[in-house]
């Protein structure tokens, strides 16, 4: 069993740290407007007495909302709090990413690792978004199951059921890592009937069929979920991992393992069972809350119903699969340098820094040097899973490794696989930030598996991407990152109570500060009509929203113009807020454009907002 030494307890404090530092600088740096009013509104409606789903309609589970609504009761009303909590949750995610990386790496590498993979996270999109959260319970699982493996107590596979079904809380996405630890599961069982049982006569073909029916029946449910958007590139990046897990799974199980169908179900019931009892309680706790207030209905349709319409307006496809491509300079050297005797080994080590150091320079100009920084790691998932299938299935080296490396590879393979598939359907290039720390720590562990590891180029390429992240990307404006550097230009305190403090671009604080003071001026009684997703002029101008929704495309839209204007003429809403440059949804309807023209005659423009009021 390997323990934290006294070594490990130093570099984490160093990190740990570093860490905080870092994070601190950042926190309010940054917003997406609509993603931070979004937060905001759902918490303060809470906050109200309203209901997730059954008052208002809720993107994602709910239990975020209510972290949310908690956090300004007791930090205050404004954006500051929500990214408190975040803060909170960061610092404590830190030592589980060191854990899991001092599992594959020493004590100064495990160091250096988590640094590597907490600069390609938060920091660069501090926003209170579940996302996150799906991260962070995700790794604290992958560390509790690490754990487990050392030391055999169903405490820690319990403990990271309680971890999988907090994440499904935040968001319905943590039924990804749910489904990777299942499939981490029957590897283990595989590698463990296979040890106990190798004089054994029994085949246990009930038990085979079943696996091997549940495991493609896993690919056809993933297949129809991808599939309703057929790109190539959705299904490279987000199915090709799973079946190759699953071949690889399906494979071993045919190839044939001495036991009885009774011990092979028992042996893969007893992780099993703590895991889904732990997932269970937290949704379970959810859905009664729900049942008390009889909307059980309103839960189930708004988790998993109204999300799908998500399809049709928000939908942003991977880079093409060719460009994966680019990752060759990159890692081409390492796999030639563990080839080589120590000549060699410098050699390559030489080659790959120049080539790197080149890269980091020029692309601060360069928008194909930058895109290449960036490409060769956020579109490298479906080779490092493929690579650790054959490693563990194939290789020399996999067949040398212990069975429990074996089984921390694989549970890291399988988590990053499936946790992945959060950039589904909408793979913006900071979604890649959800998943990386993921990929390096599965990288890390498949790196662990050489045999003469070339030390030089791992340096070389951990020491190349951390200041990537740091010199061009996380300095960069958000809408920029993945696609070109820019400077910082977020650098201007929105002054807005509400605001808490966040730092944006000098433009953006000018202008909502002007559209709040103007709403404000015009606005009598509690409400005002902010459209197409726009819910951040509700929380900073702290008046309410009239309608159920906050994204125009969720809303239905069958009569939504009559409910509209009747909703507005019952709430006796004074002044509207029209933004022309909405992130998911059309304009409103010509009609509804009309109508609020005639019944809001005064006007201002302000940026990309078109305010109008009546006098009453």
């Amino acid at each position: 069993m390997k323990s934290m030494t006294k070594a490990h307890w130093f570099a984490l404090l160093i990190v740990w740290a570093i860490s905080i530092g870092y994070m601190a600088t950042h926190l309010k740096r940054g917003w997406v407007p609509s993603d931070e009013g979004y937060l905001g509104q759902t918490a303060e409606r809470v906050l109200h007495g309203e209901l997730p789903h059954r008052d208002f309609d809720e993107t994602y589970t709910g239990g975020m909302t209510f972290l949310h609504a908690f956090a300004f009761r007791e930090l205050g009303t404004n954006l500051g709090s929500l990214r408190i909590i975040l803060f909170a949750f960061f610092v404590a995610w830190v030592p589980a990413v060191f854990y899991v990386a001092s599992r594959f790496a020493s004590a100064c590498a495990a160091g250096g690792v988590t640094l590597l993979a907490l600069a390609w996270s938060v920091p660069n999109y501090p926003a209170a978004v579940p996302s996150w959260y799906n991260l962070f319970f995700a790794t604290f699982g992958a560390a509790a199951l690490l754990r487990y493996l050392e030391v055999h107590s169903r405490r820690w596979v319990f403990l990271a059921g309680v971890c999988a079904g907090i994440s499904i809380l935040a968001k319905i996405t943590g039924l990804y890592f749910f489904a990777g630890v299942l499939l981490f599961f029957v590897f283990c069982e595989q590698g463990l009937s296979r040890e106990c049982s190798q004089k054994s006569s029994d085949r246990a073909r009930f038990y085979t069929t079943t696996i091997v029916s549940c495991l493609i029946l896993f690919l056809i449910l993933l297949f129809r979920l991808i599939h309703k958007l057929p790109e190539l590139s959705f299904l490279t990046y987000f199915f090709v991992p799973s079946v190759a897990l699953v071949i690889f799974l399906v494979a071993r199980e045919c190839a044939g393992i001495p036991s009885s169908d009774h011990q092979r179900f028992s042996n893969l019931l007893d992780p099993c069972l703590p895991f889904v009892i732990g997932t269970a309680i937290p949704p379970t706790a959810f859905f009664l809350l729900f049942a008390h207030f009889r909307a059980v209905h309103a839960l189930l349709y708004g988790v998993f119903t109204l999300p799908m319409k998500r399809f049709v307006f928000a939908v942003m496809p991977p880079h093409n699969p060719i460009l994966m491509a680019e990752m060759i300079p990159f890692f081409v050297p390492v796999l030639l340098a563990s080839e080589c005797g120590r000549l060699g080994r410098m050699l390559w080590g030489g080659i790959l820094t120049t080539f790197l150091v080149l890269v980091l320079v020029f692309s601060r100009d360069s928008t194909l040097l930058y895109g290449l920084g960036w490409r060769s790691l956020t579109t490298a998932i479906p080779a490092l899973i493929l690579a650790g299938v054959l490693i563990l299935g194939v290789s020399r080296s996999g067949q040398r490794m212990t069975l429990l490396r074996k089984q921390e590879i694989m549970l890291l393979l399988c988590v990053t696989a499936l946790t992945s598939i959060v950039q589904f359907p909408w793979a913006d290039p900071i979604y890649n930030f959800y998943v990386a720390p993921l990929e390096i720590l599965t990288a890390v562990a498949l790196c662990s598996s050489m045999n003469r590891p070339p030390k030089l180029t791992y340096w070389a390429l951990g020491a190349f991407y951390f200041l990537f992240v740091i010199f061009r990307v996380s300095p960069g404006f958000i809408p920029n990152m993945g696609v070109y550097f820019a400077p910082d230009m977020q650098v201007e305190r929105l002054t807005i109570a509400r605001a808490g403090g966040l730092r944006v671009t000098r433009v953006s604080a000018a202008s909502y500060e002007e559209l709040v003071s103007v709403v404000q001026s015009h606005a009598i009684g509690r409400f005002i009509y902010a459209t197409s997703d726009c819910p951040e002029v509700y929380f900073l101008s702290g008046l309410e929203n009239p309608t159920r929704t906050f994204t125009d495309e969720f809303d239905e839209p069958s009569g939504r113009t009559e409910r509209i204007l009747q909703t507005l003429a019952e709430k006796n809403v004074s002044v509207v807020a029209i933004n022309h440059m909405p992130g998911w949804s059309p304009m409103p309807e010509p009609i509804l454009m009309r109508a609020l023209k005639q019944r809001y005659p005064h006007s201002a423009r302000i940026g990309r907002f078109e305010v109008r009021w009546k006098e009453i």
